[in-house]
């Protein structure tokens, strides 16, 4: 164990897949988003392509970076074109997602028809439930559920609801706020019945895990026979990857322990008994991915971690960047994020 700058921290040397000594990717570094303490580096191991944060704070420790974290606010902002996108929004779930209950008359249906042509957009809205499908509705889990949106959401769609999340203030906030039935801590450790969940979803968590394969494995025991999961993450192969290095919004150090691209969440998920469907990459935060990294590369931090008032060129470049993007990810790895579907 090693002190770094008052946090406690280990030497992470070795991949968590082959077992073997990583070499250097990136040095140096420190967060740029919430100002935590500790100088940082990032290893790779070339046979696979896993990346992983080095050194790493010890789970005493962990909660160190996160003091000032969004998992636990609530937000009470309409936003704008509310009524316009929960109609673009409903015609598409009802026409291509099974959510047949949200399209009453013909124009809607024919509305979201129409709309599911245009990739961003449909792409946005699957993205939106993490491609469940409707006509599968039945007991959802949500592995890391911050404060509950998500779940609310999705209860909303006739799913039943239930949440995993070790913040102990988005715990409170889920419960109290929302109404929703989530337990406080890891998935290993809560103890949730075997063969319980039509699905499992897992949306920007599995990259802050310490053993992603224990957790994959213990999502495995709680599935039902054919269930499904659904994980999404930052994509280490992604266009803004390349194009920024390592002022990459998407590497969120020292929270983001193990970073991934899609070869080896996949070797990841079948290391736990998995069965994976598919791994593909969508460009749905392109824009705001591109807008963040350029912002940390041009003033060296991002306070906040998210962009707030942008000018009118940066909005244009964030733009032609997610268009440059979308196209190539139906025939590459380039999208910003990963989305892997597994079943049991």
């Amino acid at each position: 164990m090693k002190i770094n700058e008052g946090i406690r921290a280990e030497e992470v040397r070795f991949c968590l897949l082959f077992d073997s000594e990583g070499v250097l990717l990136y040095q140096d570094l420190r967060d740029r988003l919430y100002g935590a303490k500790g100088i940082w580096s990032l290893m790779r191991f070339p046979k696979c392509g896993l990346v992983w944060l080095n050194p790493r704070l010890i789970p005493e420790d962990i909660g160190k970076p996160y003091t000032t974290y969004f998992t636990h606010s609530v937000s009470n902002q309409t936003p704008k074109f509310s009524t316009l996108r929960r109609l673009i929004r409903n015609s598409i779930l009802a026409t291509q997602l099974g959510y047949t209950e949200l399209a009453n008359v013909s124009l809607q249906k024919t509305l979201g028809m129409v709309l599911s042509w245009i990739g961003p957009i449909r792409e946005m809205v699957e993205l939106g439930v993490m491609f469940l499908n409707g006509q599968k509705r039945g007991k959802l889990l949500d592995v890391g559920c911050g404060s509950g949106a998500f779940l609310v959401k999705m209860k909303e769609l006739g799913w039943d609801v239930v949440g995993v999340e070790p913040d102990r203030l988005a715990v409170k906030v889920a419960r109290e706020h929302f109404g929703l039935s989530v337990y406080e801590g890891v998935l290993e450790e809560v103890g949730l019945p075997e063969n319980e969940f039509d699905a499992i979803t897992m949306n920007h968590v599995i990259e802050h895990l310490y053993d992603p394969i224990a957790t994959f494995k213990e999502c495995r025991r709680v599935l039902k026979p054919g269930g499904r999961l659904v994980a999404i993450t930052p994509n280490i192969e992604s266009l803004g990857a390349r194009l920024f290095g390592e002022v990459w919004r998407g590497w969120e150090i020292p929270r983001h322990l193990y970073p991934f691209s899609p070869s080896t969440l996949q070797t990841l998920a079948e290391k736990a008994g998995l069965k994976v469907s598919h791994a593909r990459t969508a460009a749905r935060s392109a824009r705001w991915m591109y807008a963040a990294s350029y912002l940390i590369r041009r003033n060296g931090t991002l306070p906040g971690g998210s962009p707030q008032e942008l000018g009118l060129r940066l909005r244009l470049g964030g733009l032609a960047f997610q268009v440059m993007e979308h196209g190539p990810c139906a025939f590459g790895d380039v999208g910003e994020e990963l989305v892997m579907v597994a079943t049991k």
